[in-house]
Formats: structure tokens, C-alpha cells, sequence
């Protein structure tokens, strides 16, 4: 769980990541989920007024179908023909009309041809670079506006629709918003035994979104209260029973677990790169190795789960697992990445014979076409095996027992010479494969 103070922080870096890419296809939109009452609205509001913008609120729970996409309308369009038009939701209207402000300022001209535009896209200036963007959120020549919908799952089935629509497209009526409007979503827990009357996402929906689980803490809190001038006894006695602060029953607890995905891959791959770009926008301390550590770590639990996360980073600080195209690419004798193999930790080894237990199941019977391609695979194989420690080589030759080929031959019977006769005698073989295994080494 993440405190507000944090969650501030990390739905800024989140929400900015996505004007350092070129992406088009893959956007990071934060979803905030927390108890009622913690702060999640005034937490946008925050950010908002930090990067010299505006926060629009869309108070889910209460839209009614169609107020959010608008209500059909007829009018006489240049030519005095009768045409019908979707009035957007006024937070639509305001936002187009200042995309025009700042295109016409820019001394743009309309394209002659608009057939494939529209006339509600006819001023975007969407085309510009991540350097380009961020030089204009600096230099305040745009008001960037946060388009915050509150209580997503709490509405009405139509109107839920019509909400994650515009907030996975981000546009509406065929209007796409421009690069300076950014999404963020707050949802209330929701599990099966959650008290909170709440419609369900599945898990499609929530993969395209970064779900931040935002829980009370009383630091911050304290903080606020000091600042707001809430009373001291109050104040007092929150810092001496913390756990008063909020109902703890664990109903009102968000228990879904984040799980990775190839889109979460991607948006990792967007957080991470960004990071360097966006540090003129925080604080000398938020911008520190120990902070900028926590807040990627934070971000990366909640896309790809804490084991997937704790993995990619215990990764980073060790020797990485070794691929089989490296193998493979080497000599017989594995000259050039031997060595490497060697100061590899015993579950980096097991991780790079896992690697290549898989690519022998899927290619070896290819490889065998070539005779003397396939004898240099098992030459490479046997010294992969040898740089092994005893146990990793135990477990390698274990694994290789229960595993075949395509066409249902035993990996054993092709690549048994890559083990001693002291592993192969420990191994719960069957007659038949022994008969096999002696016959070969005759």
C-alpha cells in the first residue's frame, strides 16, 4: 500500500511519463484506488496546481447516460444545410476551445483538407517532440489540465461505458484530446466481499491502466491537519492511537493483486525512461538516487506485481541469466561466455539452463537436420553443463528427463553425454532410456 503523500508523487511521474515518448498506441493512466475520505481528489488538485495547470473533476456516481459523450443537436452548418452534432460535456467544449486559443496564437492555418480530420480535430498540435512538450509545461506556455474522473466504478453500467471509453481512447465523439490533457482515475475498493456497491473491471480493462493503491497513514495526515489548523487535541490524539484515524476493516481493502503483461512491459519501459527527462518538474530531495529508487519500484510493483518487480530489479544488480542465442553464437568450448557462466550466481545458472532447457525442447529436433550443426549443440550443451555446480547440474538433468521434444522424444536420450556418469546414476531413469544412454556411450 502507498500513503497520499507518495501516491502524489507517483501518479506526477506517471502521468508526465507519457509526453517523454513517441508511443501512440500506449498510454499510462493511473488509477487511484483508496477508501473513501483519504484525500484521493484533493491529491489530483495538488498536482495540478504543481505543473501550473487545472484539475477538472467528473464526479462519476452522479452522471446520468449521455452527459458525458453529449446530447445529439441539431443546427444549420456554413452551407445552410441541416446537420446533427454531439454537444460534448462542457469539460470538452472548454478544452477544445483552448486547443484553438493556442494553435490560432501560434500563427498555425487550418489544412486545406479537412475530410479526414473533422472539424473538432481541425487544431490539434499533437505532432510535436517529448523535448518540445516538456519545454512548454516549463516555460508555462500551455495550462496543462488534468481531466479527473472521481468514483469510476460507482456509476451507472452506461455511463461506466461511456467513462472507460473515453478514458482507454482518450477522446470522445471522435475528438481526440491534445497531448497537454492528462487521465486519472479514482475508483473505491473492489473486491467480493467489498462493502462498497461498486462495478466490476476485468482484467483487460485493468491492464491498461497503472492501479496505485492508496491507503491512509497518519503522518501525512498530521501533516495536513497541522497545516489546515485542525485542532490540536485532535491532532494529539490521532498521533497517539493512529489507528483511529480510519475504520480498518479489511472489506474496505482493495486485495487485487497486480499480475505483468506484455502492455505493462511497454509502460514499465515508458517509466523508466522518463525518469531522467522529467526531474526539472520535482524538488531537489524527490529527485535523489534513494527517492527516484522507492517511486520505481513503487510504480513497477504496481503494474507487474512485487515478485515480477523485485526480480527485474534483483536482476539489475547482479550478472544477468545468459540467453541460448548467446550460447549458441559461442564457440564449443564456450570461450567467450564461459567465464561469464562461471560468476554466476547458482540461481542465475539455473535461471540461463531453464532458458536453454526451453530451447532445446523447441529446436533440437530442427537442429538435428544438420548433422554437424547438432554435434556442435551438444559439444556446447555438455560445456554449459560442466560450468554448472553439482546440484545445478542435478536439477538441470532432472528437468531434461521430463522434457521432449515436439515429436514426443525424451531430451535425455539426444543430450545424455552433457552429464557424468555420477549424475546420470542418480537420475530416476527408465530401462528403456538407460538402454539407450549405454548403447550411445559404446
Amino acid at each position: 500500500m502507498i500513503n497520499i503523500q507518495d501516491a502524489k508523487r507517483l501518479v506526477k511521474r506517471a502521468l508526465l511519463a507519457n509526453i517523454t515518448t513517441a508511443k501512440k498506441d500506449l498510454a499510462i493512466t493511473p488509477l487511484v484506488s483508496g477508501k473513501h475520505g483519504i484525500g484521493k481528489s484533493q491529491m489530483i488538485k495538488s498536482i495540478a496546481e504543481d505543473l501550473g495547470g487545472v484539475c477538472i473533476t467528473i464526479e462519476g456516481g452522479t452522471l446520468k447516460e449521455g452527459e458525458i459523450t453529449g446530447i445529439p443537436y441539431q443546427y444549420k452548418d456554413e452551407a445552410g444545410n441541416i446537420s446533427f452534432r454531439f454537444l460534448p460535456y462542457y469539460a470538452v467544449e472548454r478544452i477544445q476551445n483552448e486547443e484553438k486559443r493556442l494553435f490560432l496564437a501560434n500563427g498555425k492555418t487550418l489544412p486545406e483538407r479537412l475530410a479526414l480530420i473533422g472539424d473538432q480535430n481541425a487544431y490539434a498540435a499533437n505532432d510535436l517532440s517529448p523535448e518540445e512538450k516538456i519545454q512548454a509545461l516549463l516555460e508555462h506556455k500551455v495550462q496543462p489540465v488534468i481531466l479527473f474522473i472521481d468514483e469510476i466504478n460507482r456509476t451507472e453500467n452506461t455511463v461506466y461505458k461511456e467513462l472507460m471509453n473515453i478514458l482507454l481512447t482518450r477522446s470522445v465523439n471522435g475528438y481526440e484530446f491534445p497531448w497537454w490533457v492528462f487521465f486519472v482515475g479514482a475508483m473505491n475498493p473492489s473486491t467480493q466481499t467489498s462493502l462498497y456497491a461498486t462495478n466490476e473491471m476485468d482484467p483487460a480493462q485493468l491492464d491498461r491502466f497503472l492501479k496505485l493503491k492508496v491507503s491512509e497513514s497518519a503522518e501525512p495526515w498530521l501533516k495536513f491537519a497541522k497545516d489546515t489548523g485542525i485542532d490540536e487535541n485532535i491532532i494529539a490524539f490521532i498521533k497517539e492511537n493512529p489507528k483511529c484515524l480510519s475504520e480498518q476493516s479489511k472489506e474496505l481493502e482493495d486485495e487485487e493483486k497486480p499480475t505483468p503483461s506484455p502492455r505493462g512491459w511497454d509502460m514499465v519501459d515508458t517509466l523508466l525512461k522518463s525518469e531522467p527527462m522529467l526531474r526539472p518538474f520535482f524538488n531537489e530531495k524527490e529527485n535523489e538516487k534513494n527517492c527516484v529508487d522507492k517511486d520505481m519500484k513503487a510504480l513497477l510493483s504496481a503494474k507487474l506485481g512485487v515478485t515480477v518487480a523485485t526480480m527485474y530489479f534483483a536482476a539489475l544488480k547482479s550478472n544477468h541469466a545468459i540467453t541460448p542465442a548467446e550460447l549458441l553464437n559461442d564457440d564449443e568450448d564456450l570461450s567467450k561466455n564461459g567465464p561469464r557462466v562461471e560468476k554466476m550466481s547458482a540461481a542465475k545458472k539455473s535461471q540461463s539452463a531453464d532458458l536453454l532447457l526451453g530451447y532445446l525442447k523447441d529446436n533440437a529436433e530442427f537442429v538435428m537436420i544438420d548433422d554437424e550443426g547438432f554435434a556442435k549443440l551438444k559439444r556446447q550443451v555438455q560445456a554449459f553443463v560442466k560450468l554448472l555446480d553439482s546440484s545445478t547440474q542435478l536439477l538441470f538433468a532432472q528437468k531434461i528427463i521430463s522434457a521432449n521434444t515436439d515429436s514426443g522424444t525424451p531430451l535425455i536420450n539426444l543430450f545424455y553425454d552433457a552429464f557424468s556418469d555420477e549424475i546420470l546414476a542418480k537420475l530416476s531413469l527408465s530401462e528403456q532410456t538407460r538402454k539407450i544412454i549405454m548403447a550411445g556411450k559404446k
